[in-house]
């Protein structure tokens, strides 16, 4: 895991528009949110399955996060990479799924693995943090 130091953490949006504006940015909640807070990933790099995500850590300061007018807040940006299975599980009982590799519930080979080339992958974490910089404002 590699924080990124970004303009945005205190920052705060609603929920509604903030996800209307980020996910042509190809950014999309994670799907563990709780109703006081969430993550959310956009992916940096995926191949062979190894992804690197963007991660932007959000808590509900006013409402829950199932209403479009929860008010979020933002932390600190930080990058993490997993590595997956490609190939077949044969320790799971999935069916059709695990026999042709779809099995969506086998477990990373590692899910915090270690980002090498850290200065290039900070570097295009904040380009992207930028390009959604606009959707998140001082004080609301």
């Amino acid at each position: 895991m590699l924080s990124i130091p970004s303009s945005i953490e205190g920052k705060r949006a609603f929920y509604g528009d903030f996800c209307r504006n980020v996910e042509r940015e190809g950014f999309h909640i994670c799907g563990s949110w709780e109703y006081y807070s969430a993550f959310f990933d956009s992916i940096l790099y995926q191949n062979e399955g190894i992804t690197i995500y963007l991660r932007l850590p959000t808590r509900v300061i006013e409402g829950r996060l199932d209403r479009e007018d929860a008010l979020l807040e933002f932390d600190r940006p930080f990058l993490i990479k997993h590595i997956v299975h490609t190939g077949i599980d044969t320790e799971t009982d999935f069916g059709a799924l695990a026999a042709v590799g779809l099995n969506q519930f086998q477990k990373p080979i590692d899910p915090d693995d270690r980002i090498e080339q850290e200065a290039k992958w900070r570097q295009i974490g904040e380009q992207a943090i930028n390009r959604i910089s606009g959707y998140v404002h001082e004080k609301i």
